[in-house]
């Protein structure tokens, strides 16, 4: 195991950056997920790793060693790839231990390793077959196994169950995190399906452009965002928000329409440091009810205009004053589209932007 340091690095194509200056701290062990939406710099990022595109300037180490003029093959990581990269030709058991033949390493030994890993993955009684027998999930499988053979001191995943249906997807996770807690190699996994991110990591490194909007735990990533981007990035639905003013002492949040909510005494400091300004509020859909209940749940009028019912589930789309705000609600609220009802806000879980910015502010007890 390795950790691995970015310091400063950048990435520019002729005169045009895609990566501004990432400062990253990956810890031996930890298993990290660069998400954000496509074109955000998480693959180049990642590339840049392993030593498939270069850097224009900053610096990269694993395992305290510098390897920005290092090739990929003397970097000590092994790479699994969207379309799995096996070779057509060779049975499982030589897709897998062909990094080790090329290390020129004793037939025992390999024989042994490729068998660990197969019985690892449960591919063991797929090591005489090619990769045209198998389905996308069993490849996907000889794909790691041939990573973990090598014994790396990193893993780089650059989405590798994108190309997966749903429910494999859904399984895949599963292995991928047994095996990660089972080997505790340093991961670095590129996506951008914020399940996968939220499930698997140990932290997150959330981007935007280029740059780097976020690093957190998955708890801080959702319930603490740093910024509207990636509040309104995760969660799926993603958060709520309405143009807002902040009232008199810090005591009320004004929606458009007169919409007045009661600020809990824990925030109203935070909030009467902004009185009178023009701000973003932002709620999580699982905190709009379809009645006011319990404390610090304001009641406003809302009118359900669209029901989406998902099983374990409903979500609602209600017209609040001028404005709109999706709801997941429990299947007995009942909703039914053109009603009005009597929603519930939870005011112990408002977030608050910046509009200039789109920086979060907030305060002790957030």
């Amino acid at each position: 195991m390795s950790d691995v340091v970015l310091k400063n690095v950048v990435k520019a194509y002729g005169t045009t950056p895609v990566i501004h200056g990432v400062d990253l701290h990956i810890a031996s062990g930890e298993f990290c997920v660069f998400v954000g939406p496509s074109g955000c710099g998480k693959s180049t990022l990642l590339r840049m790793v392993a030593g498939l595109e270069g850097i224009t300037d900053g610096e990269i180490s694993i395992g305290g060693v510098r390897v920005n003029d290092l090739p990929p093959r003397e970097r000590d990581i092994a790479m699994v790839f969207q379309d799995y990269a096996l070779y057509p030709h060779k049975t499982v058991f030589e897709n897998m231990a062909f990094g080790l033949r090329l290390r020129k390493r004793p037939d025992a030994e390999i024989r042994r390793s490729v068998g660990d890993a197969a019985q690892i993955l449960q591919i063991d009684h797929l090591l005489d077959r090619k990769p045209g027998q198998l389905s996308g999930g069993q490849r996907q499988r000889v794909a790691m196994g041939r990573a973990i053979v090598r014994n790396p001191r990193a893993f780089l995943f650059d989405e590798p169950l994108s190309n997966l249906d749903a429910q494999l997807r859904s399984e895949m996770r599963v292995e991928i995190n047994k095996l990660h807690k089972r080997l505790r190699n340093t991961v670095i996994y590129v996506t951008h399906d914020q399940v996968e991110a939220m499930t698997l990591a140990d932290k997150i490194v959330v981007l935007s452009a280029g740059r780097i909007m976020q690093v957190g735990t998955p708890d801080e990533i959702y319930n603490r965002p740093a910024a509207k981007f990636v509040a309104g990035f995760t969660g799926s639905p993603p958060m709520n928000f309405m143009p807002c003013t902040v009232g008199e002492g810090g005591g009320t949040i004004i929606l458009d329409g007169d919409i007045r909510l009661p600020v809990p005494a824990a925030r109203r400091a935070v909030c009467a440091a902004h009185a009178g300004r023009r701000l973003e509020f932002g709620i999580r859909p699982e905190h709009v009810f379809a009645e006011a209940a319990g404390n610090d749940v304001a009641e406003v009028p809302a009118q359900v205009q669209l029901v989406e019912p998902l099983g374990s589930d409903t979500l609602g789309l209600l017209r609040i004053g001028p404005g709109e705000i999706t709801g997941r609600f429990a299947p007995e609220a009942a909703l039914a589209t053109g009603s009005a009802i009597r929603a519930g806000i939870a005011m112990n879980k408002f977030h608050l932007f910046a509009p200039e910015t789109g920086d979060a502010i907030r305060g002790p007890g957030w």
